[in-house]
């Protein structure tokens, strides 16, 4: 394979970021918010509490198909060249099944349950790749504000599809508005289409395609991805990271999956109110990733995420003791913040500690440790809900995901791990230009 060492130019950089403007519209409506409220209300809404143990279920399968595959795909991708292409397939499949729920009616629950879980894994799958082409776009000392734009433009995405469907929500899950609440799902899918199509059409592959048979880039790709172990193990800042992100972000990913459920669940909220909730949040979520940007840049990548533990800390207390509307609406408000800062920080710190050239391959790692991460806590929840009755004693759980985290991520060294791997000269030799990631 052949490298192509030339610089981003804005315009792909924007294709890239306006990516996660159009695939926060599955995160928000479908993984979040009007699918997940529909599942646990309509489709599995005769199990009770444990109902969210079906809902944690689908989640986890999917999340488990995605970490079993993308890491050696990451790795073919970077053997071929074919980033683009596997971006490509993994997005069409989540918007293809997205539109297909549609057809998901009250009481449909393998169906409903395994629509998602495709849809699921095309969107958790695309990302993998989508990923990947940040440390090309973006220099070390960039990096952070890059992957913050995009991030925040996610939120901005979300909010702008929650405000496009509100009108086909509002009725909740009243008879006559059911057949119109399911039409916000093939909307989700035109969203996610349309917005995805310049990342699609204008991000460009940086390594020249491997014109040998298909096989021997399957080959290849898991020779590396058994040397991607390898590196793992010696790098062991990276190592570290990665062992830290899976456990806390076991915690961000059931509150993705939960937050509403709990609102309207626990809280008393009604649909109306979730969706104004989630309005509000994706707002202040955009304001948390762009300051998260200029942090990691300003403090590091290490220290952002660690105040941001700690906020998780405090919002997990305060989702346990809340009883009111207002209450929980300003501890959503805390949870947004902390979820657009550790997600921005979280990817900037991973692009910072993988050696250059290997950027599918490695992300591929670090989506193999966040799905593992959101096999385990939706799991647990639902578990916890079904065993009990109740979420409260679930939502309190978490706390200890994120305290480990921190704990953790105490022990890692950002300096010597770029050192390790390759993005920093060794101590003591003359500073070098940065390398370009490919």
């Amino acid at each position: 394979m052949t490298r192509v060492a030339d610089k981003a130019s804005r315009r792909e950089i924007a294709a890239w970021c306006l990516y996660d403007f159009a695939d926060s519209s599955f995160t928000t409506l479908i993984v979040t918010v009007s699918y997940g409220l529909y599942f646990r209300s309509v489709v599995a809404g005769r199990f009770g509490p444990a109902a969210d143990f079906y809902w944690g279920l689908s989640i986890a399968v999917s999340m488990a198909m995605v970490a079993l595959s993308t890491p050696v795909l990451g790795a073919i991708a970077d053997v071929a060249g074919r980033r683009r292409q596997f971006l490509r397939v993994f997005a069409a499949t989540s918007i293809l099944f997205t539109a297909l729920l549609v057809f998901v009616g009250e009481g449909d629950l393998l169906a409903g349950m395994i629509l998602f879980i495709i849809a699921n894994i095309g969107f958790e799958g695309a990302h993998v790749f989508y990923n990947g082409f940040l440390p090309e776009l973006a220099a070390d000392e960039d990096m952070g504000k890059v992957s913050g734009y995009g991030w925040a433009l996610g939120y901005i995405g979300g909010l702008a599809a929650l405000l496009l469907a509100h009108p086909l929500t509002r009725g909740g899950f009243e008879p006559g508005s059911v057949d119109r609440y399911r039409l916000v799902f093939p909307l989700v899918a035109a969203f996610f289409l349309i917005f995805s199509l310049p990342a699609l059409l204008l991000l460009r592959e940086r390594v020249t395609a491997d014109t040998r048979a298909a096989g021997h880039s399957a080959r290849e790709g898991f020779a590396r991805l058994r040397r991607t172990f390898r590196h793992v193990r010696e790098l062991r800042d990276l190592a570290r990271f990665l062992v830290a992100f899976l456990i806390f972000n076991d915690g961000v990913a059931t509150v993705i999956a939960f937050s509403a459920i709990y609102a309207m669940q626990v809280i008393g909220f009604t649909v109306a109110q979730v969706t104004l909730l989630f309005i509000v949040t994706q707002l202040t979520a955009f304001a948390g990733a762009i300051a998260a940007g200029f942090a990691v840049d300003r403090i590091g990548a290490r220290a952002t995420i660690a105040i941001s533990l700690v906020a998780w800390i405090a919002v997990v207390c305060g989702a346990w003791l809340a009883t009111s509307v207002p209450v929980f609406f300003a501890v959503a408000i805390g949870a947004s913040i902390g979820m657009g800062s550790t997600q921005t920080a979280s990817r900037s710190l991973m692009g910072l500690l993988i050696p250059p050239g290997h950027n599918a391959e490695f992300f591929g790692f670090y989506a193999l440790t966040g799905k593992i991460s959101a096999i385990v806590g939706p799991l647990l929840y639902g578990g916890v809900t079904a065993l009990t009755g109740s979420e409260r004693p679930a939502v309190l759980s978490l706390g200890l995901f994120f305290v480990a985290g921190l704990l953790l991520l105490a022990g890692v060294d950002v300096e010597r791990g770029r050192r390790a791997a390759g993005r920093l000269p060794a101590t003591g030799t003359a500073p070098s230009p940065p390398a370009v990631a490919s």
